[in-house]
């Protein structure tokens, strides 16, 4: 009778003791299938938010420090790394930012987007001149909807324009502002920065493109341009910036593998690089593939602007009297070119004359390293790698073991063309011709060519030459 009761007491169907506990359990686990999902929505998002990564803007946000560009100020705040998690960024402590530098942030916050994360911002409410101001004056509040509708575009003040680049129209558009923009300038101004821009803005086209997916559709990653007149000091400050391939990985496709980013860079200004060529003369008409960096830095230095045109950790400096190259420690994916142009009103100067020098000079070049190539020589563009002052030792090494030792072994003739290089130091030359000199022997002096140089660095290479072969 026990076992009985036992059995009776759990009941015959379920096998267990029915309470007034386990009744409500049962209603609950009847719950409709939208309250189901609504609660576990709620879980799902509470642990999320555990995960919350806040980024808090410093007080300055900008590049310039005591009159000089420092670009890891700005590319050492973004993490790159996070993803699929709630990021929130707070602008409140930053007091001072410019246009330029928070262009590069909307371009991190689409990226952080494209990696899953929910972006939230905490803004400064007050009125001066701080990070939230400037965030808005660009319209940057309409980012994530410019990503993903082709049809919209930030809100921007009309002193402050920011486009996003995303196809030919945004391209037409951009370049049309920017002509009405300079309009005060001159007729001159608007169509060289109209050129400069276009320029950039066709790599950007053409090479600087991503992609990502967003709710099962693929959408082009959009660059940005961004420009600015800065009256105070009367100068046009643009960017033109993306998250591409960067160049190095680009150039890596046509060329052999490329040292450093900065070696890239240094290519890419070069004429007849980057671009496809076949039978027509490039320099005919408008034909300028592969000439843009080339083109629109020589012009930059012509109206004594400064460009620098970072890509990955490499930074190039292009600046009226020479053009140096560094290595920041946090790297930019993609690439991103800043300009400076004092703008003087009544500065007279003629577009196509300075074109026509430009390809004339390019043309020269173009043909002597094709000469070399055929009479298998080393044709060297000394201002193109070094700048007009050729002085930095740890540059003139790495060229040399890449390019001059292999030149060297192989016997080739080495052609040194030193056309708009003011000086070059000893130590520099030295360091650059020494151990290619005692590869050759006495055989340098015929295999070591120096063209268009002036006579005090004629002066030095000779020395040079006798100090390392007197034993020969």
């Amino acid at each position: 009778m026990k076992d009985t009761h036992v059995l009776a007491a759990f009941g015959p169907s379920s096998g267990r003791e029915i309470t007034e506990k386990n009744r409500g359990e049962m209603n609950r686990d009847h719950r409709n299938p939208s309250q189901i999902r609504e609660q576990l929505y709620g879980v799902r998002n509470k642990m999320r938010q555990a995960k919350k990564v806040t980024l808090e803007l410093p007080a300055e946000f900008t590049f310039n420090k005591d009159g000089i560009k420092h670009f890891d100020l700005i590319t050492s705040w973004f993490r790159w790394d996070l993803k699929d998690v709630p990021v929130e960024i707070d602008f409140r402590k930053c007091s001072s930012a410019n246009y330029q530098s928070m262009s590069l942030l909307i371009l991190y916050c689409w990226k952080l987007k494209q990696n899953n994360c929910t972006v939230n911002f905490l803004h400064s409410n007050d009125d001066s001149y701080n990070g939230s101001r400037v965030w808005r004056m660009m319209g940057a509040q309409a980012l994530f909807s410019v990503t993903t509708d082709p049809k919209t575009s930030f809100p921007h003040n009309e002193h402050k324009p920011i486009f996003a680049i995303r196809n030919s129209d945004d391209f037409k558009t951009a370049a049309a502002t920017l002509e009405s923009f300079t309009e005060p300038f001159g007729l001159e101004y608007q169509s060289t920065l109209r050129y400069i821009i276009s320029e950039l803005l066709y790599n950007v086209l053409e090479h600087g493109n991503s992609d990502f997916f967003w709710r099962g559709k693929r959408y082009p990653s959009p660059a940005v341009l961004q420009f600015t007149w800065y009256e105070k000091v009367n100068e046009l400050h643009f960017i033109v910036a993306d998250t591409g391939v960067g160049i190095r990985q680009h150039l890596s496709q046509s060329y052999s593998p490329l040292n450093s980013d900065q070696e890239a860079i240094r290519l890419a200004i070069q004429p007849e690089i980057s671009g496809t060529f076949g039978a027509q003369d490039p320099y005919s008409g408008r034909n300028n593939a592969g000439m843009g960096l080339y083109l629109s830095s020589n012009i930059a230095k012509k109206l004594r602007g400064d460009m620098y045109i970072c890509s990955g950790d490499g930074v190039v400096h292009v600046s009226p009297q020479d053009t140096t190259a560094r290595t920041i420690s946090h790297r930019w994916p993609g690439t991103f070119v800043l300009v400076t142009i004092r703008m003087d009103r009544g500065t007279e100067f003629a577009l196509d004359a300075m074109m026509n020098e430009f390809r004339e000079r390019a043309r020269a070049e173009v043909q002597a390293r094709d000469n070399a190539k055929k009479e298998e020589q080393l044709f060297v563009s000394m201002s193109n790698f070094f700048g007009a002052r050729a002085e930095v030792k740890e540059e003139a090494i790495n060229y040399r073991n890449k390019y001059l030792l292999p030149a060297a072994k192989e016997g080739k003739t080495i052609v040194l063309d030193f056309t708009d290089v003011l000086s070059s130091t000893h130590s520099f030359l030295n360091a650059l011709l020494a151990s290619p000199i005692r590869i050759l022997g006495l055989r340098a002096y015929k295999r070591i060519r120096v063209v268009n140089a002036k006579s005090q660095i004629h002066e030095t290479i000779s020395y040079i030459l006798d100090d390392n072969t007197e034993d020969n």
